[in-house]
């Protein structure tokens, strides 16, 4: 009993010196021997192995077929395949319907090269054993020793033909098309098995495994779900399924998953970030800045986790301030400064933030002057240079505005954004008109299907006066990006300029709604009151 146990926990030495001991006590007895044999195979000690199982199988080979098939197991591992060969032919003597004895030696001779008496070895023991798989299956597996892929296919197909639920030729076909990196395909296999065996979880967890890899996205989820019932212990499979739910919109399926793992996992910092996550997308922000105020400062997320605290104190602000109240924006300053002292790591990105919340309040001087307080710093990347240099531009100082953009372009000379930004301020200012074409052309020809150097060009050609081109160029913008506001504003208002005023009424209207701050609400009301100006009778409208 001692010896069994040990050998249920793993300890194979422990359990052999026992059996050792036991076997002294009873020498006769089969299943000692053939314990102590087990033992030590585990142990790696083949050859004590070996010795005990030829005197136990030379004694009892009429009784008890395992013993042949753990010896001639040896003999393979010890690379003795004409004794491992020899004792599964005495076996298949003894018991002539033996499958593992059949298969065995098979295996044995294909490992020999002699690949036609495995396969006419097969052959026969399929002829003697009537709606078995097994052999066919095995003759697919020799015909991928030999790089016979074909044929593999074929004997793997025979298998399924023969028994519907035998699994292991099904995951040989789907592997197979797995290798040519056809997932869709191999799914497509697993999927018309599982019709077959809906319960089957190896090939389930297989068919699970190539959707995501393959990312077959729409269809991974009911067997997702359904795998992750199989095994409720697979937190991996659960995060994955998480993910899933959360892409469908499930999301109070996804956080009472990520909680579920969350138990089993307290100090998981990507459960937490999830959760965190999910709550700011349902827009439950207390929760979600109370689980991402739990993430680790050891954590590659902690970052980010604070990026996103600082997105949800940003657009609470900017809700006070429009409601009159200055409280939002004294915890947001509150938050940055606490954070960058504890943190100077993450002092650029979290006064960038502050810069967004002024810049959408239309307080452009505040938004320089913090995104000045990091312009010289290793992290300020080039993004945040547009930025500021958008902002310069919005005050017409463009002398500072440009020379940060010159900056990219001094490192970068044939950056598209980079020209198209030149490009794009020097017809803001209606200067040197001839110059802001050809930066923005450079550009158009580095990238021809940016929607941003399309409007661009497009806007050069409305403040020259050519509308029909402008329209071409605008509408070809709006098209890649509808949810742009001043695309959106710049295609009504190349309407306007035609005097088409149902047309630019629509976009001016599509625009507000695409607006995300107070600053860009403001400058489109003010090009709207153009139209005030632009009235036609109805007559006129009409053409």
């Amino acid at each position: 009993m001692k010896a069994n146990d040990s050998s249920i926990h793993g300890d194979s030495r422990t359990a052999a010196f026992l059996l050792k001991y036991v076997m002294e006590l009873n020498p006769e007895d089969i299943y000692i021997q053939k314990k102590y044999a087990v033992e030590m195979i585990r142990l790696g000690e083949l050859e004590e192995s070996k010795k005990v199982l030829e005197k136990l199988f030379a004694r009892a080979k009429q009784e008890d077929e395992n013993v042949g098939l753990i010896l001639g197991g040896v003999y393979t591992t010890m690379e003795k395949e004409q004794l491992a060969q020899q004792t599964y032919k005495k076996l298949m003597a003894i018991f002539p319907k033996s499958e593992e004895a059949c298969v065995f030696l098979a295996k044995s001779l294909a490992t020999d090269k002699q690949f036609s008496e495995a396969n006419a070895l097969l052959d026969s023991c399929q002829k003697k054993s009537k709606g078995k798989a097994i052999f066919a299956y095995y003759r697919g597996k020799i015909a991928l020793v030999q790089e016979k892929r074909d044929l593999a296919v074929k004997h793997f197909q025979e298998a399924l033909k023969i028994d519907k639920t035998y699994y292991q030729a099904a995951m040989g076909l789907g592997l197979l098309r797995e290798e040519k990196e056809d997932y869709k395909g191999a799914a497509q296999l697993y999927e018309n098995f599982m019709k077959e065996n809906p319960d089957n979880y190896t090939v389930l967890s297989r068919l699970v495994q190539v959707m995501f890899a393959g990312e077959i996205f729409d269809k991974v989820l009911p067997y997702a779900e359904k795998l992750a019932g199989f095994d409720p212990s697979d937190l991996n499979l659960k995060i994955r399924l998480g993910i899933l739910y959360t892409d469908a919109k499930r999301f109070d399926d996804a956080k009472a998953l990520f909680k579920q793992v969350l138990e089993s996992v307290p100090e998981n910092d990507k459960i937490i970030y999830y959760l965190g996550a999910l709550h700011q997308q349902t827009g439950e922000f207390e929760d979600a800045v109370t689980y991402y105020t739990k993430v680790p400062n050891s954590s590659s997320l902690f970052l980010d986790s604070n990026l996103q605290i600082a997105t949800i104190l940003q657009v609470r602000a900017q809700e006070d301030t429009l409601n009159g109240s200055d409280e939002g924006i004294k915890v947001l300053i509150d938050f940055v400064k606490k954070q960058t002292a504890a943190y100077p790591e993450m002092k650029t990105e979290l006064y960038v933030n502050l810069a967004g919340y002024y810049e959408g309040m239309g307080k452009t001087e505040e938004a320089i002057h913090w995104l000045e307080g990091v312009a010289e710093t290793e992290k300020f990347a080039d993004s945040q240079r547009y930025f500021l240099a958008s902002l310069y531009a919005k005050l017409s100082n463009y002398d500072k505005s440009v020379a940060l953009i010159e900056g990219i372009l001094k490192r970068d000379p044939e950056n598209a954004q980079a020209l198209n930004f030149i490009g794009y301020s020097l017809l803001e200012r209606g200067q040197e008109m001839d110059k802001a074409l050809s930066y923005i052309e450079h550009a158009s020809k580095l990238r021809p299907d940016d929607g941003y150097i399309l409007d661009s060009l497009g806007w050069y050609y409305y403040k020259t006066g050519d509308t029909k081109q402008a329209l071409k160029h605008i509408q070809k913008a709006w098209g890649m990006q509808k949810d742009d506001v001043v695309i959106t504003k710049h295609l009504a208002q190349v309407y306007l300029k035609m005097q088409k005023l149902k047309e630019a009424q629509k976009y001016f209207v599509e625009a507000l709604k695409n607006c995300k701050v107070e600053s860009e609400r403001s400058e489109v009301l003010k090009a709207m009151e153009e139209m005030e100006d632009k009235r036609l009778p109805a007559s006129v409208q009409a053409k």
